[in-house]
């Protein structure tokens, strides 16, 4: 029995079991997935071959360095120098690891076992965690970066990580110091397939797709709702934004655009036949129902609550994120809105919104974010179509504080192309900020009208953003950090 033959299994393991029978001594546990990451122990010898011989697979002279304790401080001294982004490092530092790699071996500590101990150090250490870009100097409020100093930052805003070999050399002829250059260089790095981390880390922040991870949908209200659909909802938005790189389509896409991706499990939650595979595939989409950013799901989620929409929420998202115009925060002591079924408030959503907002305090504000998240209530709280709230119709009407007037998803989309400058400045501040990492001062304001300028001579191409950030002098200089 499991009590005498396992005493070391907990009590509420062996509830899986079942209560004092015959067993085998050991708990089965059904394992839903397993996420490993690497690189571990076997891979270690390509990773230092590619330190090693950068330029093809490892030479005889260098094979020693792998294994003999001899040499293992110019195998460290390699090793910072690609971590450290081919700066060469102080002579002291690597002095002091190799003296730490020899007080390993004497320790007993196997060869690759010490050198993982010294790794670890050179990867926790400021010159690999930091990007070292000198300050200008006292006398000067900025300088012009240096090839490698542009070569680093240039990868790290598209592929958020340290420049390749091609970049690198580059970088060591002088081929990164005029304008015609660094575009040559961002269109190669366009096109690679490292550009999917601006998808993920650009897209994850602007678009606040990270917060899908954390929108868990009431299943009495949303029993359809499950982490493969919540994993598709995510995709179908990087899709979306990886073809609009890609192609280099139009950023005004982002706004309206006649197709998305989907698979099965998306199509049927969107209503669209005919898909039954699990892989995206782009479809068309007709009818006016679904287009840009503002009819997927992913982003229909995480301007909801668990229970219901929020068109309060989804109004300051379409400000905030689409037109850098945030409202300003609500007063303090203003009460939530009330659910339904309570007391306080009764119709529907909108009506209990409408007596919520009859409060003076809160009318201005609403006036600007209700209309637009009203022009949304279509989608329920987890993006699927809807014509009816319970028993009510959808009234998916709204009037903008401009006196304009929409009718649904389709219309109100249109009259957000209206305000075509507006995204462009709002899309090249958000881009320009992410490849600063910096917030934007004052003095930003002409680059950022240049690029909205440029973006609107160039049919709105992904790539004329792109293109006007490296060529802007904020993005080539560096600043002295003060007060100035």
């Amino acid at each position: 029995k499991v009590e005498e033959s396992r005493p070391d299994i907990p009590n509420y393991l062996r509830h899986l079991q079942g209560p004092k029978q015959e067993m085998a001594p050991w708990v089965s546990i059904w394992i839903d997935w397993l996420e490993i990451e690497g690189p571990f122990y076997p891979e270690w010898r390509p990773v230092l071959e590619r330190i090693l011989s950068p330029a093809g697979p490892i030479q005889g002279g260098h094979i020693a360095l792998l294994h003999d304790d001899a040499q293992a401080g110019e195998l460290i001294e390699r090793f910072a120098f690609e971590a450290f982004r081919r700066r060469q490092p102080d002579p002291a530092f690597v002095a002091g690891l190799t003296q730490r790699f020899e007080e390993n071996r004497k320790a007993g500590m196997k060869h690759q076992a010490a050198l993982a101990d010294v790794f670890a150090i050179i990867l926790a250490s400021p010159g690999f965690l930091f990007l070292d870009e000198r300050p200008a100097t006292a006398d000067s409020h900025r300088r012009q970066l240096d090839s490698r100093e542009l070569a680093i930052r240039l990868s790290y805003f598209l592929w958020s990580s340290m420049p390749d070999d091609e970049l690198f050399r580059a970088a060591a002829r002088g081929e990164l110091h005029t304008a015609d250059q660094l575009v040559s260089q961002a269109r190669r790095m366009l096109r690679d397939e490292r550009i999917s981390a601006l998808v993920e880390n650009f897209a994850g922040q602007w678009l606040q797709l990270r917060a899908l991870e954390e929108f868990f949908p009431s299943r009495k209200h949303f029993p359809a709702f499950d982490s493969d659909l919540r994993r598709a909802m995510r995709r179908e938005t990087e899709l979306f934004f990886a073809t609009i790189i890609a192609e280099d389509r139009s950023i005004l896409e982002f706004l309206d655009a006649d197709y998305t991706f989907v698979n099965e499990r998306l199509a049927k939650h969107y209503g669209i036949p005919d898909i039954e595979t699990a892989d995206f595939q782009k479809v068309g989409l007709a009818g006016g129902r679904r287009g840009g950013l503002l009819g997927q799901a992913s982003i229909l989620a995480v301007t909801s609550n668990p229970t219901r929409t929020n068109p309060v929420k989804r109004g300051k998202w379409i400000l905030e994120t689409l037109f850098g115009s945030p409202p300003p925060e609500p007063p303090a002591g203003v009460p939530q809105l009330a659910e339904a079924g309570t007391s306080q408030l009764t119709g529907t959503l909108r009506e209990r919104m409408e007596q919520h907002r009859a409060d003076p305090a809160c009318a201005t504000c609403h006036k600007m974010l209700d209309p637009l998240g009203f022009g949304l209530e279509n989608y329920d709280a987890i993006g699927s179509w809807r014509d009816h709230e319970g028993s009510f119709p959808i009234d998916a009407s709204g009037e903008l504080p401009d006196g304009k007037k929409f009718s649904g998803p389709a219309e109100l989309r249109a009259l957000l192309l209206d305000r075509a400058d507006d995204f462009r400045r709002c899309f090249a501040e958000k881009m320009l900020t992410y490849a600063l990492g910096r917030g934007l001062e004052y003095y930003d304001a002409c680059a950022i009208e240049r690029i909205v300028a440029n973006c609107r001579a160039g049919d709105d191409r992904f790539a004329v953003v792109i293109e006007e950030i490296v060529k802007s002098p904020a993005f080539q200089q560096r600043e002295s950090g003060g007060q100035e």
